[in-house]
């Protein structure tokens, strides 16, 4: 029991102390390839809320620019194909189990404006994306 709290007690203890509020995207429906948000952009307007969560509507071409700042930490984030007054909720599960958003990055530019990138699309699609000669071992069989 010992050996258990000092193994996943700090990891337990960082999801609380560490959390942060959620955000929700809106992704034009049908967009595939890689979505783009730039925060603390002074000049863009700040992030509206839907309830507990921030509300990212993207661009057609899958970008959005905000003053708002992308805080650290853990939520869950929820992620929706968009169009006049539907949405479609996309599964962010993980390999091999349908999922349609990959490859999350966060980061700075040049500018000290935080990005966040990740891609929408298949499985597939994200694989060809980042491995366009099908190389890289596919764990799905």
């Amino acid at each position: 029991m010992l050996v258990g709290i000092f193994v996943y007690g700090p990891f337990v203890l960082d999801l609380f102390l560490h959390h942060r509020p959620p955000s929700r995207f809106l992704i034009p429906s049908g967009y595939v390839g890689w979505v783009r948000v730039e925060y603390r952009v002074l000049s863009a307007p700040a992030l509206p809320r839907e309830g507990k969560y921030l509300l990212v509507v993207l661009d057609k071409d899958g970008t959005r620019q905000t003053s708002s700042d992308l805080r650290t930490g853990w939520a869950h984030d929820q992620f929706f194909y968009y169009s006049a007054n539907q949405r479609q909720s996309l599964s962010n599960a993980g390999w091999c189990k349908g999922g349609m958003i990959w490859g999350e990055v966060i980061g700075k530019d040049e500018r000290s404006v935080t990005i966040q990138k990740f891609f929408v699309g298949t499985e597939d699609q994200f694989r060809m994306e980042v491995d366009p000669a099908g190389k890289t071992f596919s764990p799905c069989g």
